[in-house]
């Protein structure tokens, strides 16, 4: 009897009261309707939100062209570059009822608007042209600026410089610098350097030496005779060094802030520790580790065997509920940006080509002025100047018996890694000292 009354209750509990007055009871219709009322006023409002957004929007669109067409006068574009830049952007070329100047006004909305450096979206496309375009008319204005003697108000010419007079009063004892007293200027430099690396943490030292080479990778380019970086292979390689600084920077970021696996950690320092040591193949050994592992179905090779559907389901992240490192966009790219960097450090730095990678694969002089973009002619030039160190010979595979050993797995790598090891036991990220640095020096 309690049940029945609690079901009771429960019932009577569930009318919405004040709907129905004083009644006793309620029909099944009346509740049917009470529920279909409240339903179309929630589509209604849903309809008016949406109506308003949409309104928004077309206000903000209607202003934006507004801003456009009251603002300053740009050059005016032909019709078969507005119709080519369109095309470009993926654009069509005309709309219905569309006119030339309303072309050219969503031209350049379009050019605003177009942002392809999809870290968000999942594409591999960049819009690197137009940014490098403005890069180099900024440039050009600068340079202009920069060039334009400097008169004084009063009409006359500055005073000439007096340095040539200074030089020739200077004693001749010093004229040049020794060369012991530059050797040993060297010396504690290279041990202050040494000193302060110590102090720093693992991404401390990677972002260091990753900004050192970036920033020796734009001198080399800078370097180009005017002739050689207007060619194509010249311009390609200065559209590949901006989006490389691009796609490197998220890395940046992670490393500052401390937000990086720490597997990722520790094989970028050993790419760093490997590129240092001039051992370019054991560098790229390392970063296909740590981007594809073992197999090769991070890459999206899906296509291996007859079963292509099992292969799909390994690389893809939406099907087995896992992710993989070439899922993730921002570090695919500052991954190739590393890749690129690798590259160009083997040609700044030559070693042996038992030690490269690809050695002398591709010459052109537009990939920049060591070597004129020949791996081997730079390592030429160095050996000319005496700037190849002695080094060992690369570690190999070859067991003590002349038989081939199984290249170790990178889960192995990791495992022998002190700093791997640091970094996963939370104990402060500063790379252990070697032998020869335990006991520094004294000055």
């Amino acid at each position: 009897m309690d049940a029945l009354k609690a079901l009771l209750e429960k019932k009577r509990s569930a009318v919405p009261a004040g709907k129905f007055g004083d009644q006793k009871f309620v029909k099944q219709s009346e509740l049917e309707e009470l529920r279909l009322k409240r339903l179309r006023e929630e589509e209604e409002a849903e309809r008016r939100e949406k109506e308003q957004r949409k309104r928004s929007r077309s206000e903000q669109d209607s202003r934006t062209l507004q801003r456009h067409e009251s603002g300053a006068k740009e050059e005016e574009l032909p019709k078969e570059e507005v119709i080519r830049r369109l095309r470009l952007l993926q654009q069509p070329v005309t709309l219905f009822g569309e006119d030339d100047v309303a072309r050219a006004a969503r031209l350049r909305k379009a050019q605003e608007d177009f942002q392809a450096e999809d870290e968000h979206t999942g594409g591999q496309q960049a819009n690197t042209l137009l940014l490098l375009q403005k890069e180099g008319r900024l440039k050009a204005k600068q340079a202009l600026t920069s060039t334009e003697p400097t008169v004084k108000k009063d009409g006359k010419d500055p005073p000439a410089s007096r340095d040539h007079d200074e030089q020739d009063n200077e004693p001749e004892q010093a004229e040049e610098e020794s060369e012991t007293a530059r050797m040993f200027r060297e010396a504690a430099e290279a041990l202050k350097e040494k000193r302060e690396e110590e102090a720093m943490s693992v991404e401390e030292r990677i972002s260091k030496y990753f900004k050192r080479w970036c920033k020796e990778w734009g001198e080399d380019l800078d370097r180009r005779p005017e002739a050689v970086k207007k060619t194509g292979g010249g311009n390609q390689a200065t559209l590949q060094y901006q989006q490389t600084m691009t796609f490197i920077k998220p890395l940046y970021k992670l490393l500052k802030q401390k937000q990086v696996h720490p597997e990722m950690v520790a094989g970028l320092y050993m790419i760093v520790q490997a590129i240092k040591q001039r051992n370019y193949l054991h560098a790229y050994d390392v970063y296909m580790r740590l981007a594809i592992g073992n197999n090769p179905w991070p890459i999206g090779v899906t296509s291996v065997g007859i079963h292509e559907r099992s292969a799909r389901e390994k690389i893809s992240h939406v099907m087995n509920g896992g992710a993989h490192i070439m899922n993730d966009e921002a570090t695919r790219k500052y991954l190739q940006a590393v890749k690129r960097l690798l590259t160009f450090v083997q040609r700044a730095y030559p070693t042996d080509p038992s030690r490269s990678v690809d050695f002398d694969g591709f010459r052109d002089a537009g990939r920049g002025a060591a070597g004129s973009g020949s791996d081997k002619q730079a390592l030429l030039e160095a050996e000319r100047k005496g700037m190849v160190p002695l080094l060992e010979a690369p570690k190999h595979f070859h067991d003590k018996d002349g038989t081939i050993k199984v290249p170790p797995k990178w889960e192995n790598i990791l495992k022998q890694s002190e700093v791997y090891k640091e970094i996963s036991n939370g104990t402060p990220r500063t790379p252990p000292r070697s032998p020869l640095q335990s006991n520094p020096p004294k000055t």
